[in-house]
C-alpha cells in the first residue's frame, strides 16, 4: 500500500488545475502538472539534471504552500466540484456536517440517515447493476449500502456536499461485494471525495483519480462519475479502488476475514497469472498497460472489466472470468442488466 490509479488524460487542457491563482505558478510548474513530465532534450546529465532539481524544487515548495494552505494529509485537490448538476441532491450544511476548514466538509455516516427511498431514488437515475436486480435483491443492497454508509466517515474536498457522493461511492463496494458474506470494510473507515484528479505527495509526488492509503479510500469524482455514466467501457475508479480496499482487508489486516474470498482467490491468482503474461504479448489488449505494472492493479483492472466487458472477458479468458465469478459469487456475463 498505497495502490494508485494514475490520471492519464490523453488532452491535459480538459481539466483545471486550479481555480484561481493559476499565473502564480511557476512555468515550469505548469508543466509538471499537466504532463506529468518535464520535456529532456537529449543531452547529457550534466544538462538537464539541474533543470530537473530546479524543477523538483519549485513543485515541492508550491504543494507544501497549498498543504499550508488547507489541503492537509498528503493530498492536493485540483479544481473546484465538477458539474454542480441540477439533478443532484445537496447535503444542506446543518444537515450533519462540521466544516473543519474552508473547502474541507466532513459527514459522518451514521449521521446521514438515509432513508432506503433516498438511496433508491439516487441508484435508480446513476446505477445499471441495481436497476436489473430482482425485488430481493434491491432489499438486501439497499440493507448493506445503508449498514456500509453508516460506518464510514465521508470527507468531501469542496464547498458542497451531494447525497449522491457517499451513495454512490459506497455503492460500488457492495456491488463488487455483493456475493460475499463480509463486506463492511472496516479497516477503510475514511472515505476522502475529490472534485477531480488530485496529487499524492507521499511517498513520491503524483496525480491520481483515486488510490488506497493507510485507512483511507480515495476518489477522484469527475472519474468516479465517468465510470457509472459510461458503464461497459471497461473503466471505472470506483470498482477498481474497491477492488484494492477488499483485498487488503483480507490479505493485509488480519481483520473481518471473508475466508471463501481468501480460499477462493489462488484460483484467480492461477488463472491470472497466465493472463498476466499472455497480455504482455502484442496483441493481446484487453487490459491497459497499466494494469501490467503489478499483479495488484492487474487484480483491480480485472474486476473493472469483469463487471463492464463481461462477455469480451468470458470469451478472450474464460478460465480467468470463471475464476472471478466463483470469487466474488457473481456472473454479470448472464445478468438481465446486459440485456
Amino acid at each position: 500500500m498505497p495502490q494508485d490509479t494514475i490520471y492519464s488524460e490523453t488532452n491535459p487542457g480538459d481539466y483545471v488545475i486550479l481555480p484561481a491563482g493559476m499565473d502564480s505558478i511557476p512555468k515550469e510548474v505548469k508543466e509538471y502538472l499537466e504532463h506529468g513530465i518535464v520535456e529532456k532534450k537529449p543531452a547529457n546529465h550534466s544538462d538537464w539534471a539541474p533543470l530537473a532539481y530546479t524543477i523538483g524544487a519549485l513543485v515541492l515548495i508550491w504543494i507544501i504552500i497549498r498543504i499550508r494552505d488547507g489541503k492537509s494529509k498528503g493530498y492536493v485537490a485540483l479544481g473546484s466540484m465538477v458539474n454542480n448538476e441540477s439533478d443532484y441532491d445537496i447535503i444542506e450544511p446543518g444537515e450533519n456536517v462540521e466544516p473543519e476548514e474552508p473547502d474541507y466538509l466532513i459527514y459522518e455516516g451514521s449521521e446521514l440517515n438515509f432513508t432506503s427511498e433516498e438511496i433508491a431514488k439516487v441508484l435508480n437515475k446513476r446505477s445499471r447493476y441495481f436497476i436489473h436486480l430482482s425485488d430481493a435483491d434491491k432489499e438486501k443492497f439497499l440493507h448493506r449500502i445503508q449498514k456500509f454508509i453508516e460506518r464510514k466517515t465521508f470527507f468531501i474536498h469542496d464547498k458542497s456536499g451531494f447525497k449522491e457522493m457517499p451513495i454512490l461511492i459506497s455503492a460500488a463496494a457492495i456491488q463488487l461485494s455483493f456475493g460475499l458474506d463480509k463486506y463492511l470494510l472496516p479497516d477503510f473507515p475514511n472515505i476522502h471525495i475529490y472534485p477531480e484528479e488530485f496529487i499524492a505527495t507521499e511517498p513520491t509526488i503524483r496525480c491520481l483519480e483515486g488510490n488506497v492509503s493507510d485507512n483511507c479510500i480515495n476518489i477522484s469524482w469527475k472519474h468516479f462519475l465517468k465510470g457509472f455514466n459510461l458503464p461497459d467501457d471497461g473503466q471505472n475508479v470506483g470498482l477498481h479502488e474497491m477492488a484494492h480496499a477488499y483485498y487488503f482487508q483480507n490479505f493485509e489486516t488480519g481483520n473481518y476475514i471473508d475466508h471463501d474470498f481468501v480460499h477462493t482467490f489462488s484460483k484467480f491468482n492461477n488463472s491470472g497469472n497466465k493472463v498476466f503474461e499472455q497480455e504482455k504479448v502484442p496483441g493481446n489488449d484487453l487490459y491497459s498497460e497499466y494494469a501490467l505494472k503489478n499483479f495488484q492493479e492487474f487484480w483491480a483492472e480485472s474486476v473493472e472489466i469483469f463487471f463492464e466487458k463481461p462477455i469480451q472477458l468470458k470469451t478472450v479468458y474464460p478460465d480467468l472470468y470463471d475464476a472471478i465469478n466463483d470469487l466474488l459469487n457473481q456472473d454479470p456475463g448472464t445478468a438481465p442488466y446486459l440485456v
